[in-house]
C-alpha cells in the first residue's frame, strides 16, 4: 500500500507540474501567468516526476510489463485526482501539491523500513 501511495504522490506532483505549464491553469492556481522560464521549468519538472514514477515502478517489480500496467493504473487515478481538483477546487491545488510531497516522503520511508 505504501508503494502505491508513493507512486501516486509522484504522479500527482508530475501532473500538477504539467498543469502549471499551461496558461489557463496558471491563472487558476497563481492568479496570473508565469513567465516563459518558469513555464518551461514546470513542464520539465512535471515530466521528470512522471518518469521517476515509471522508473520506480520498473525497479520495484518483478515483471516489467506488470509494473508498467501498474504505473498506468496509478497514472489514471492521479490524472483523475488532479483533473477534478483543477475543475472544482482550483484554489486547493497548492494544498494537494503539499500533501502529495509529504505523502511521497512518508510512503517511501515506510516502504524502506
Amino acid at each position: 500500500m505504501s508503494w502505491f501511495i508513493f507512486i501516486w504522490a509522484l504522479c500527482n506532483l508530475g501532473f500538477i507540474g504539467l498543469a502549471t505549464s499551461m496558461s489557463k491553469h496558471q491563472k487558476q492556481i497563481f492568479g496570473k501567468e508565469l513567465n516563459a522560464k518558469q513555464t518551461k521549468l514546470a513542464s520539465i519538472v512535471g515530466w521528470l516526476l512522471l518518469i521517476a514514477g515509471l522508473v520506480a515502478c520498473i525497479i520495484h517489480g518483478d515483471s516489467i510489463s506488470n509494473m508498467i500496467s501498474y504505473w498506468i493504473g496509478v497514472l489514471s487515478f492521479s490524472a483523475l485526482m488532479v483533473g477534478l481538483t483543477l475543475s472544482y477546487f482550483a484554489h486547493k491545488v497548492k494544498l494537494l501539491a503539499m500533501v502529495s510531497m509529504i505523502l511521497s516522503g512518508l510512503a517511501l520511508v515506510i516502504h524502506l523500513l
